[in-house]
């Protein structure tokens, strides 16, 4: 017997599912009698919802909340959210954001977008980068598209094998000059978010980076790197704690591209390693531990005894 198992399926196919076990509750219970429930009205009222009321259901449910029991002040602060947010943007700064301090949230996010679009820089550090950048192939497991990319993207830079401990070194490696040019000083509203990405109004690229520690930066920006290289120039994006699609392919396109596979797999020494020698590999590759044990559980490469 199957005892578990996972599979991934569209989020269409999820949501039909969802709508025929409700319909299949509401019949059960129309033949066994009772009607007028609460589930009937609410599920009437869900199936004839136009076009602009499944739009502001789908923003209530990302921030948590029923949008069958808001109240005027939080339906004027999600109309106001959505007015300030980029439409680029405003899935994700929803997924992230708090109910009760949405507004203000809202407000602090619309200054840091701002900050990139009306920067008025007209340096590119990374056009040499994004000339050679491949394409992003699609597959069925969305981190394994982040993964290929890094791949990919290190054979199209012809440079040797590197490690890189921050990102001035990094920089160093790839052969982009100034590459703080890239970065501005915008604090980004709350934690959840690590990082924000956007071309300015010269469509020079600009990155807002929340995390102070070097290997930490490092990894926002790659991860923000991912989204500019492929992406639309005049899209923003957001790097954060999510696990949608795009959220995967960028951490499994940092991991590989800061600690490829095949580099650690020649660094380790064994097939069982201690905790120091992970901690000693993740400052090696200017990374977290965290990252070193996805690269080496992911890929097998070897096992992490605790003691």
């Amino acid at each position: 017997f199957i005892s578990w198992g996972s599979e991934l399926i569209p989020a269409r196919q999820a949501l039909e599912s969802i709508r025929q076990f409700v319909n299949a509750v509401v019949m059960r219970l129309d033949a066994s009698g009772i009607t007028g429930t609460t589930l009937h009205d609410q599920w009437v009222a869900i199936e004839s919802a136009t076009a602009e009321e499944q739009r502001f259901c789908e923003a209530s449910a990302r921030l948590g909340v029923d949008p069958y029991s808001v109240d005027d002040e939080f339906e004027s602060a999600l109309m106001d959210a959505a007015s300030r947010v980029r439409h680029d943007l405003l899935s994700d700064f929803l997924s992230v954001a708090n109910a009760p301090t949405l507004r203000a949230q809202a407000e602090e996010f619309q200054a840091a977008t701002e900050a990139i679009a009306e920067d008025q820089d007209s340096f590119d550090p990374l056009e040499g980068l994004r000339s050679v950048a491949p394409q992003v192939q699609s597959f069925p497991n969305p981190w394994e598209s982040g993964y290929r990319f890094a791949q990919q993207l290190r054979q199209a830079l012809h440079v040797s094998p590197w490690k890189s401990r921050s990102l001035d070194d990094l920089a160093q490696h790839l052969r982009v000059e100034n590459i703080e040019r890239c970065l501005i000083n915008e604090p980004l509203p709350w934690p959840a978010i690590d990082a924000l990405v956007g071309s300015n109004i010269r469509q020079a690229p600009k990155f807002a980076i929340a995390k102070p520690r070097a290997d930490s930066r490092q990894y926002a920006f790659c991860r923000a790197l991912f989204e500019h290289l492929t992406l639309p120039r005049e899209r923003f994006a957001m790097v954060n704690r999510l696990r949608t699609e795009r959220q995967q392919m960028n951490r499994a396109f940092a991991a590989e591209f800061l600690a490829p596979w095949e580099m650690l797999q020649r660094d380790i020494s064994a097939s069982t390693i201690g905790e120091e020698e992970v901690s000693e590999l993740a400052a090696e590759y200017g990374v977290s531990e965290f990252v070193i044990r996805h690269q080496l559980e992911n890929h097998q490469l070897a096992q992490v005894s605790e003691y």
